[in-house]
């Protein structure tokens, strides 16, 4: 399933947004643009990202933000991975700015592969080496090569 979400997931190595909504409506777009959701639905699913966020910040810690969302009109888990080399402010648990984003959605319906993904999401927060390695590669194609790395055998 992780295998799945990393091999379809749509890599924006250079999120160019300066603020955290512009942010997610970057991470949005982005998902619509790459099929993921209904251009007609773009809309709102950026106004339920928002309103996930205002229900605490979804920055982690660690430069890392994880802004996740069920929406019932997606059939399976997407991510958008983003880098952000100048940082944002996310208001994260540790004050640091966000460098490295990765939007989830996943169906209303499908709580445990959410919850799997959030787990795999947080344990490469927490791997020093993973988010060097991200704030260094060159391109999209080396970003999805390391997610690619660090999928866990299922």
């Amino acid at each position: 399933m992780i295998s799945e979400l990393v091999r379809s997931a749509t890599i924006l190595a250079d999120v160019q947004a300066t603020t955290k909504d512009a942010a997610i409506k970057e991470l949005v777009q982005a998902a619509s643009a790459a099929g993921i959701v209904p251009k007609k639905k773009v809309t709102a699913l950026g106004k339920k990202v928002l309103d996930r966020e205002s229900l605490g910040s979804t920055g982690i810690g660690n430069g890392v933000a994880v802004p996740h969302v069920k929406s019932e009109d997606v059939e399976k888990a997407h991510l958008v991975f983003g880098r952000v080399r100048g940082g944002l402010e996310w208001h994260a648990i540790d004050g640091r700015p966000v460098h490295i984003l990765f939007f989830l959605v996943s169906p209303a319906d499908a709580a445990e592969a959410h919850l799997r993904c959030l787990r795999w999401i947080s344990m490469l927060a927490r791997n020093g080496d993973f988010r060097r390695f991200c704030l260094d590669a060159g391109d999209d194609k080396a970003l999805r090569d390391l997610l690619g790395e660090m999928v866990p055998k299922e």
